[in-house]
């Protein structure tokens, strides 16, 4: 009798354990996120469905969902987790119980406080059920991603900065011989050259006047992104975040006063689709906003082969601005080389001259519907 009784439950114990691998095999997991690109400490909803296929009612589900290190779950609890290669993440643990044939769709709303790329990596299911004969794991690998931007500069400081120089690339364009066309007549101001002069009509108002003229070519900058060391240097990660807030500002300066320019970045990106020197302009904002956030804390071709290229493509009188780290003279001179070939104003824009306190002036949020 004692054998039989043994033998029974060693059966129903191999059933139930036969039938527990089955049923952790019918519950299925996804997950989506609301938003791909986000501003530093926007919301962004994580949206996990599991469901259960089997038969069988499942009442002691226990998940491991696997997080971005950073991510910060509204009120709830997330653990640091090292895994394989040293990378660390966050792991979010929860237990749910699910009827047969039944789905569970939950919502938890998380934020970042770091700009970069944020990569979700699924979760691990586990079923512990019939007198803790032991527990059975399924992981659902599924990695997707949030690129949080970074923030804009936008102080004082920088907005003077800018001011000059949107009132250098004025004056050169007076300097500079451009095709024009001639669409009417105005008063003198004061500031016009004397080929503007219109003799004609002076004569006949009894007053100065000058032509007023419609470029028929437009104003076009530049923008390069160096984030290479000074010799002998290396820079911290504060220093990096200062390059991309100022490259951002930079270009969202440049669209807001209607400004032509081109981007160029030598910092290392991850995820994105790296090929060369890719020069985007300005109608690719989102794109521009989108490298920056992908931006790593390293150099993917150095300061002196970016001018190089330049000096090759750059067209004539084309303004150039550098965003680099700090003042070096080398860097200096290459680029006064570049504008003597070129004839086309230089403006250096230095990361040291903004301090972490600059972080915390925000600039315009960038609308992402639409863009490419």
């Amino acid at each position: 009798m004692a054998i039989f009784i043994i033998i029974l439950i060693l059966t129903i114990g191999i059933m139930q354990y036969r039938a527990k691998w089955i049923a952790i095999k019918e519950i299925k997991y996804d997950y989506t996120l609301s938003k791909k690109f986000i501003e530093i400490d926007e919301p962004i909803d994580f949206i996990s469905t599991v469901t259960n296929e089997s038969y069988r009612i499942m009442t002691s589900i226990r998940m491991v969902e696997v997080m971005p290190k950073g991510a910060k779950l509204f009120n709830k609890k997330i653990y640091s987790d090292e895994v394989s290669h040293g990378l660390v993440h966050d792991r979010y643990y929860s237990k749910i119980s699910l009827t047969a044939r039944s789905k569970l769709k939950r919502k938890l709303e998380l934020t970042f406080h770091h700009r970069g790329r944020h990569v979700f990596r699924g979760a691990e299911v586990r079923n512990n059920e019939f007198l803790g004969f032991g527990e059975k794991n399924e992981h659902h690998h599924q990695l997707r991603e949030v690129v949080v931007l970074p923030k804009a500069i936008e102080s004082p400081q920088f907005q003077e900065i800018m001011g000059g120089f949107l009132g250098d690339l004025s004056v050169q364009r007076f300097i500079v011989e451009d095709p024009i066309l001639t669409i009417g007549i105005r008063e003198y101001t004061g500031r016009e050259p004397l080929k503007q002069m219109a003799w004609t009509h002076t004569a006949r108002k009894g007053r100065m006047m000058v032509k007023q003229f419609d470029y028929t070519t437009e104003m076009i900058v530049t923008v390069f992104l160096d984030v290479s060391a000074v010799r002998g240097k290396t820079l911290s990660k504060s220093q990096f975040e200062n390059c991309y807030s100022l490259a951002r500002g930079v270009c969202q300066y440049l669209l807001r006063y209607k400004i032509h320019f081109e981007f160029v970045s030598n910092a290392v990106e991850y995820g994105g689709n790296e090929q060369g020197m890719e020069r985007l302009g300005s109608s690719h904002l989102s794109l521009i906003l989108e490298k920056l956030g992908r931006a790593g804390y390293g150099t993917s071709r150095s300061y002196e082969s970016i001018i190089e290229s330049l000096t090759v493509e750059q067209e004539k009188d084309r303004a150039l601005v550098v965003i680099t780290p700090r003042r070096d003279y080398d860097k200096q001179k290459l680029a006064e080389d570049l504008k003597e070939k070129t004839g086309g104003l230089l403006f250096f824009i230095h990361a040291e001259d903004f301090g972490d306190e600059s972080h915390g002036k925000f600039g315009e949020t960038f609308n992402w519907e639409g863009s490419a």
